[in-house]
């Protein structure tokens, strides 16, 4: 299909429009901020998951090689609780600075400067 047939058909879809309004500081910073909240949790999570897991077959390991019943209380509280606020913490400085490297961006775009 042709773009002429798709204008004539009255697709949107390749006609050029009118440029989408910039939200306002204030909704820009809150879409941010939830933002950053949402990805620091969903790493936090996704770091707890992979410290558990990397933990029990640590001490599943460590149990076999001592032949001992292993306490899997230690792959919770001394393995994938540090790593998940490692992996949050990580998270949120990322995030951060990229937020912070965005506004500067939108302030200079906003004044004319380059």
């Amino acid at each position: 299909m042709k773009i002429s047939e798709m204008e004539a058909r009255g697709s949107k879809t390749l006609v050029g429009g009118e440029p989408m309004k910039e939200p306002s500081w204030l909704i820009w910073t809150l879409m941010k901020g939830a933002r950053v909240l949402f990805l620091t949790v969903l790493w936090a999570g996704i770091g707890m998951g992979a410290g558990l897991f990397c933990g029990i077959l640590g001490v599943l390991a460590v149990g076999a090689l001592q032949h001992q019943t292993p306490d899997m209380s230690v792959a919770y509280r001394n393995i994938s609780i540090p790593v998940a606020i490692f992996s949050g913490g990580c998270a949120f400085l990322w995030n951060l600075v990229r937020t912070l490297q965005a506004a500067v961006k939108r302030r200079a775009s906003q004044s004319g400067l380059k």
